[in-house]
């Protein structure tokens, strides 16, 4: 069924039927009614594009998936793809053309993201994984796209964002260690140059020196990947060499596999002789032994928040808006109190 055949069958002008099922004032009530009706029963539905080009509002969101770098283990992609979970009711309530792919390195994603502009048309993207200066960004601003981004960064002045409350997380895991005595906590991170990375260093510094503990260059350690093999020989060696250390904060979930396999290699009773609290995820949650205490965020709303803000993009007078998520501790018992 398309529009000519239904306005026949209606004995209306495609104008009209057109105007009625786009929501338009100046159709009445009464034939509004009918030309749902009748879409309904013939199972029509205005093309996208085509009511993009009538109305000029676009109603079409993009959404890249990097599987390398620290997404390049299956487990960690999950995170994604909850996010995108947040989004499916009011995808499919607001008839959204929602355009997923995927690049295995970042020439890939580049073209990726030039397809979705070029080629898709699509005028709003969720950017994500930022790091703390973002080439993508200048992509977006140059091509005059509309972007909601997941994470923070240096050259976000003007623009909407949602984000894990990174420093308040880490705050959050050091008021709960430190209420427990502990004073010589080790902090494993990712690289830096991952913004989330670099808010998680600077809410542990922020932290120690918030309750006067001196800033231990060896009780801090940063893992260039995502292997927990690599992660348990050298937090392994950081507790051979500091054994007065009494936990352990992972700011990735498979660090703290690697904190887990080290701590058990060393004899150390985890829960018991050390404490190790992480950031939560799939891995920490259902396939660690132990399962591992652990910040969680809400990461099913933000993806509704994200999506939101991204259509309130073309409403008059927008401002940019931001969403914080906010952090709970989920307690499995592996902090011990000194």
């Amino acid at each position: 069924m398309d529009i000519r055949t239904l306005s026949r069958k209606l004995g209306l002008s495609i104008t009209t039927v057109s105007r009625a099922l786009g929501g338009y004032s100046d159709v009445s009530d009464k034939t509004r009614t009918r030309v749902e009706k009748f879409a309904k029963k013939y199972n029509y539905s205005p093309n996208p594009n085509a009511s993009r080009l009538a109305s000029g509002k676009s109603k079409t969101v993009g959404f890249i998936v990097p599987l390398y770098g620290l997404n390049s283990n299956l487990l960690n992609q999950s995170s994604f793809f909850e996010f995108i979970a947040g989004m499916n009711s009011k995808i499919h309530s607001e008839d959204i053309q929602f355009f997923m792919m995927f690049a295995n390195n970042v020439e890939e994603e580049i073209k990726a993201y030039e397809k979705l502009i070029h080629v898709q048309k699509v005028d709003k993207i969720i950017l994500h994984n930022l790091k703390t200066n973002d080439y993508r960004i200048k992509i977006l601003k140059k091509n005059k796209i509309k972007f909601v981004t997941w994470g923070r960064t240096k050259d976000l002045k003007n623009n909407s964002w949602v984000d894990l409350d990174n420093e308040g997380s880490v705050n959050l895991i050091m008021k709960y260690l430190i209420e427990r005595n502990h004073k010589n906590i080790g902090y494993i991170n990712i690289v830096e140059n991952y913004n989330f990375a670099f808010q998680r260093q600077q809410g542990y510094i922020k932290s120690l020196k918030k309750n006067k503990i001196k800033f231990n260059k060896k009780y801090y350690l940063t893992v260039k990947t995502e292997e927990p093999e690599q992660s348990a020989s050298l937090i392994k060696k950081m507790l051979k060499k500091n054994p007065e250390i009494t936990a352990l904060i992972c700011s990735t979930e498979y660090s703290g596999v690697g904190a887990i396999k080290a701590c058990k290699e060393l004899g150390k009773a985890i829960g018991k002789d050390i404490s190790i609290i992480t950031f939560d995820g799939p891995v920490v949650e259902t396939l660690t032994s132990p399962a591992l205490t652990a910040v969680r965020h809400p990461r099913k709303e933000m993806g509704l928040k994200a999506l939101d803000m991204l259509l309130d993009m073309d409403k008059k007078n927008y401002k940019p808006q931001s969403f914080l998520a906010k952090p709970i501790i989920i307690e499995r018992g592996t902090v011990h109190k000194i």
